[in-house]
This record gives structure tokens, C-alpha cells and sequence, in this order.
């Protein structure tokens, strides 16, 4: 993990503002995808939701061994 904020440290300060600016874009439109799941939902049906949406979100990052 350094080493990826190591080159957008050298690259120069505006890369390491478009990669951030990247992370947080994707934070708002994961945050925004679970708002609309949840929209009108019952309480019943709220937790397997959110567990559908963080294992979606989990493969699309890690891969499972």
C-alpha cells in the first residue's frame, strides 16, 4: 500500500488528488447504491441487503481463495 501512494507522492501533487478524488467517488456511489436498496424495504429484509451489497462490493476487490 505505500508503495501505491509512493508514486502518486512523486507524480506530483495532482495525481494524488485524482486518486483520492477517485476513492472518495466510489465510497459516495457505494453509500448511494445502499440508500436505494433500502429505499422501501421492510426491517425483515434489511439485513440480507446489505450483506448481498458488501459481498459485492468485497468481490469486486478481493479475490476468494
Amino acid at each position: 500500500m505505500t508503495a501505491v501512494f509512493e508514486v502518486f507522492t512523486t507524480a506530483g501533487p495532482w495525481a494524488l488528488a485524482a486518486f483520492l478524488l477517485f476513492v472518495a467517488l466510489f465510497m459516495a456511489g457505494a453509500i448511494a447504491a445502499l440508500c436505494v436498496a433500502l429505499r422501501s424495504t421492510q426491517g425483515s429484509e434489511r439485513p440480507e441487503i446489505i450483506r448481498a451489497l458488501a459481498d459485492l462490493f468485497g468481490s469486486l476487490f478481493w479475490r476468494r481463495r
